[in-house]
């Protein structure tokens, strides 16, 4: 009896090394984001005896391409995996859930009263007024002066105070109908959170020995994704213009990436192309069909209107007290520079990041900093009179395609101010990057028209109207500038209207006869004025008007 039973109890003790359960929670310790998408690597350390396992590892993202899964692990077998959504296990709804569903029930009640109170109001003033309307206009009869009177002072007295109530109540239901707007976000926000989804990773693993392993876990997921955007500061017009590369970051991958390596890069995976080819191009006779269609083009996702800045971990820099701060004030500040390193490759750029960063998977965009890179610019200064009375200076950035720059939006501050906003299209065809700085009134510009030289004539059965303007430029400033001057002149596009260009004092440096501009790229000397001017005379029909 003794012998059956120590058997029965290894067979059992037999059974569970063979076929035991484990369970792991995999750290995600590194993700990729690509411009739309993310390669995700999770670690999970296991210490496994010798035998067979049902393992299953969860801290995953469910959200993921399940085709680009793949799993190692040193010393150990793996012969099967299966992902799936772990959509078993609630989370508890938290105090904070409870409260807001609490306070959204009770401000739609209050919401639907205010809304019947509008009803009923609203009903009582059209009744108030349909009733005086029917007892002014009876066809029986004649409705005295004494009558009219009397209607008139009833609608006085009731139809201001029910018109009062219905603002007041409209004000309440905006007032309601945004609190409850609100809440209802907030809870949607919360309760996904709370109840989110996670990714859970079932593998068939034989150990032929006891070890100690780490699991690795990458793979990809379109919940993710970065965008370039710049700030380029200019100190002063005898520095070079700074640009600093960053990164808006926003992933919604159901986990929060806690102290985790990032690279960032433009790279598209996970999609596969294949160049186009010709099909043969075959004619038929074809009825044409008609249908309503509504076309919509250029569907995009709202991101927050929230920027926060992604947490850093800099490892060897702790935080220094009040008094410490203050004695080092004059200690360099540490840039990221130092961190992110630019690897160029074949297809694609990649800023491989040292700092550990927090992203959480709220959706938000964090703000990541990247390099920053020293510029050339030319100023210069640029008017068109007959448009504005101010002068412009501009900023010309050149050289810049060196750097692999993407597409994004760009901050411009000059001189410590922020000036505006701008698109960077570093492969665009232009050479150049032109940024408008701001308006500098010591260049001083003035265009008026020369009467002396206007005209209007009428000759036979044409009219010829001469115009002539004259731009006066000083250079108020004790230094020498470059300035681009503009004027236009007309074009015609009617056989019937003759426009011809007169004299240009002095002559234009260029003219876009297509368009009817001309362009003067001078240097003024310190105090230096200057005058040019532009005549032009308009033929056509007399009988006819023409937009001068």
């Amino acid at each position: 009896m003794k012998k059956l039973f120590l058997l029965l109890m290894i067979v059992v003790w037999t059974g569970s090394t063979l076929f035991a359960q484990k369970e792991f929670t995999a750290k995600i310790n590194h993700a990729t984001v690509y411009l739309q998408g993310a390669a995700l690597t999770h670690t999970a350390t296991a210490n496994l005896k010798s035998g067979t396992y049902d393992i299953l590892i969860n801290g995953l993202s469910p959200d993921i391409e399940v085709s680009s899964l793949k799993v190692t692990a040193n010393g150990v077998l793996i012969s099967a995996s299966e992902f799936s959504n772990d959509f078993i296990t609630p989370k508890e709804e938290n105090a904070r859930i409870q409260k807001l569903q609490d306070s959204l029930e009770t401000y739609k009640r209050q919401l639907q009263e205010a809304r019947d109170e509008l009803t009923v109001h609203t009903h009582l003033l059209k009744l108030l007024t349909d009733g005086t309307l029917y007892n002014m206009q009876q066809k029986e009869g004649t409705v005295s002066v004494a009558d009219i009177n009397a209607n008139m002072e009833l609608y006085k007295s009731k139809a201001g105070a029910l018109q009062r109530s219905i603002d007041q109540d409209s004000r309440n239901v905006a007032k309601l109908q945004e609190t409850v707007n609100r809440i209802q976000k907030q809870l949607t926000q919360d309760m996904a959170k709370d109840k989110q989804r996670t990714g859970v990773l079932r593998l068939s693993v034989s150990v032929p020995q006891t070890v100690n392993t780490e699991f690795t876990i990458t793979y990809f997921t379109d919940m993710a994704g970065w965008v370039p955007c710049y700030d380029i500061n200019i100190a002063s017009m005898d520095k070079p213009v700074v640009l600093k590369s960053k990164a808006q970051v926003t992933q919604v991958t159901g986990l929060d990436w806690n102290n985790v390596k990032l690279t960032l890069s433009n790279a598209t995976p996970n999609r596969t192309k294949e160049a186009p080819v010709f099909k043969t191009w075959f004619l038929n006779f074809y009825r044409p069909q008609y249908s309503r269609k509504n076309m919509v083009e250029g569907v995009q996702l709202a991101r927050s209107n929230s920027v926060s800045y992604a947490t850093t971990s800099l490892e060897g820099v702790s935080a220094v007290d009040g008094e410490m701060a203050s004695a080092q004030s004059n200690v360099a500040p540490i840039l990221m520079d130092e961190y992110v390193e630019v690897d160029m490759q074949e297809v694609a750029v990649n800023y491989n990041i040292s700092v550990p960063y927090d992203i959480p998977g709220n959706g938000k965009e964090q703000l990541i900093d990247l390099k920053s890179y020293d510029i050339k610019a030319e100023y210069k200064y640029y008017s068109i009179p007959k448009l504005s009375d101010e002068t412009y200076l501009i900023a010309t950035l050149s050289d810049y395609e060196q750097y692999n720059l993407l597409p994004g939006y760009a901050t411009v501050t000059f001189d410590n101010t922020f000036v505006g906003s701008t698109f960077l299209r570093p492969n665009a065809t232009e050479e150049h990057v032109t940024l408008t700085l701001t308006t500098d009134p010591r260049i001083s510009v003035k265009r008026e028209k020369q009467s002396d030289y206007c005209s209007t004539k009428h000759v036979g059965s044409t009219t010829t109207v001469t115009q002539s303007y004259l731009i006066t430029v000083k250079n108020n400033q004790n230094k020498t500038v470059k300035l681009t001057l503009k004027e236009q002149y007309p074009i015609s596009n009617n056989k019937d209207i003759e426009v011809k260009l007169g004299d240009v004092v002095p002559s234009a440096t260029y003219n876009k006869t297509d368009i009817g501009v001309l362009t003067w790229d001078v240097e003024l000397k310190a105090g230096e004025t200057r005058t040019f001017s532009v005549t032009y005379s308009v033929k056509y029909p007399k009988d006819r008007n023409v937009n001068l």
